[in-house]
């Protein structure tokens, strides 16, 4: 059985990641579909980034702005996407976000010149595949 999670029709998505010892932390984020998979695009500093190096479980459900899930939430693997592969995640969300994504991507830059965030990632997610 394959979960599926329309990401063109939702806005807004809760991504639960799992810690350490088990317990999950739910952050809202942007996700595209393309060939399959949902794609992300974050901090390479951020705790969720950190949290899917470890475990590549996750849990996703569409949200609303503040990541308050309203439908239930499916099983899925994520990966950090390499740098050759970052342009994937980067079409797919223009494609969807347009220039709320372009917004985004100068907003992480301008954190990655602070030094606060890092160098921007993709995260490449496979509902249904736990």
């Amino acid at each position: 059985m394959t979960s599926q999670v329309n990401a063109d029709g939702h806005e807004y998505f809760a991504l639960r990641t799992f810690r350490q010892d088990g317990s999950s932390v739910s952050t809202p984020v942007w996700l595209a579909s393309a060939g399959g998979n949902l794609y992300a695009y974050t901090p390479g500093r951020s705790w969720k980034v950190k949290r899917i190096r470890r475990n590549p479980k996750v849990e996703v459900a569409p949200s609303n702005f503040a990541g308050e899930p309203h439908d239930r939430w499916r099983p899925g693997q994520a990966r950090v996407l390499p740098a050759s592969e970052l342009r994937i995640a980067k079409r797919a969300m223009t494609a969807k976000y347009g220039n709320k994504f372009r917004w985004f991507t100068l907003v992480t830059l301008a954190g990655r010149l602070r030094k606060h965030g890092g160098r921007a990632v993709g995260l490449e997610i496979s509902l249904g595949s736990v």
